[in-house]
């Protein structure tokens, strides 16, 4: 590992274990410490390294059983949950629309504002009309979601949950709780910055230069004819337009519909492709030589 890397992961353990073990500390300082350590994040570090030195240092300050960074896609109305822990497990990625009914994480995107639940069976109809089933993990009895922003936008949401109830009361939630989370938060945004600065000219882009066309079904493998063959003749013409780079707007325009029907279409190519994303989708058609 480079140095800078070295470092920050060691100085986010110092400072856990530090403020875990005290009983009073000065919360302004450790933010001040906290924004500091976070000057040492590099491009070399992964997001799901960040996230798990996140979740660490979180466990040691509340009741995290379950930990997690919802990344907000705009265009494609989604939220990716990348490095979800639970109980010391990492799950793989989770997509959730944001526009989906009883999702807390929506909520906090879409109002922009934070969540506090110390019991989720009485709590949440101050948020959403029933209890939301999770889409991988325990389910929570109490919950904390923060909304993170970069250049004035909602980007991300950080969630903390536990299947105990009334723990942050119990252990006696303070302001000091959320500016922590808000803190360790700005870790991931820099991390997203750094990666975003570091994948242009991104792939999406690059695919919008080039001339494409399907390729003749006689020259796909089995799978690839297969997996294409799954694919409606809607999705396929979505596909073709993603690749060439046209937003679900300009798609909804090109097709005479509504952004609606797009999405829905996005959505269905993702599930049917294995996919978390439109970069992962572009990605596959080209590796399977579906277009070239």
């Amino acid at each position: 590992m480079q140095p800078n890397r070295n470092i920050f992961l060691e100085k986010v353990k110092q400072w856990s274990d530090n403020a875990a073990a005290s009983d009073f500390l000065d919360w302004e300082e450790q933010i001040r410490l906290l924004s500091e350590i976070g000057d040492l994040i590099s491009p070399d570090l992964s997001l799901e390294e960040v996230i798990a030195v996140i979740y660490a240092s979180v466990n040691q300050l509340m009741d995290a059983r379950q930990f997690a960074i919802g990344l907000y896609d705009e265009e494609e109305g989604v939220i990716l949950y990348k490095g979800m822990i639970d109980n010391n497990q990492q799950y793989p990625e989770v997509v959730i629309d944001v526009f989906e009914d009883n999702r807390l994480a929506p909520w906090c995107i879409l109002n922009e504002s934070e969540i506090f639940i110390n019991d989720m069976d009485t709590e949440y109809s101050r948020y959403v009309k029933k209890i939301p089933y999770p889409k991988a993990g325990s389910q929570p009895k109490a919950a904390i979601y923060v909304p993170l922003r970069m250049n004035d936008k909602v980007v991300a949401v950080i969630t903390v949950r536990t299947t105990h109830k009334h723990v942050y009361h119990k252990h006696v939630y303070h302001k000091h709780h959320l500016y922590i989370l808000k803190t360790l938060g700005n870790f991931v945004i820099k991390s997203l910055a750094l990666a975003q600065e570091r994948a242009k000219p991104s792939v999406k882009s690059q695919a919008a230069q080039k001339n494409w066309h399907w390729c003749a079904p006689e020259q796909l493998s089995f799978k690839a004819k297969k997996l294409l063959s799954s694919l409606t003749k809607r999705e396929k013409e979505v596909l073709f337009m993603m690749v060439t780079g046209l937003s679900n707007k300009a798609m909804a325009e090109k097709l005479f519909v509504s952004p609606g029907p797009v999405k829905t279409h996005t959505l269905n190519i993702y599930e049917k492709m294995d996919v978390p994303n439109r970069t992962s989708a572009i990605m596959k058609a080209i590796e399977l030589n579906w277009l070239v």
